[in-house]
């Protein structure tokens, strides 16, 4: 699973502002339902580390800890639509 992850490059659209910042943020349920969107497995959305925040358009990278000794990073993808 942790392979999968790292190969798997999310992409997602929300409203933001002029300046790039968005209108309210992306959470780990957010995150969680994009990457399932984005062919990857369902992840319980308590897994997955969010260190702040994101309220930015841009590349942005999140860890999802697959088991105690076990995380990998996912690449997310966000824009403004």
């Amino acid at each position: 699973m942790a392979a999968q992850l790292e190969g798997l490059h999310v992409r997602m659209r929300r409203r933001a502002g002029a300046s790039g910042r968005l209108f309210g943020s992306v959470g780990p349920a957010d995150i969680a339902a994009a990457v399932r969107e984005a062919g990857g497995p369902e992840l319980d959305r308590r897994r997955i580390e969010v260190r702040d925040p994101i309220k930015t358009v841009g590349m942005h990278q999140v860890r999802v800890r697959l088991h105690p000794e076990v995380s990998a990073p996912v690449d997310i993808e966000i824009s403004a639509g």
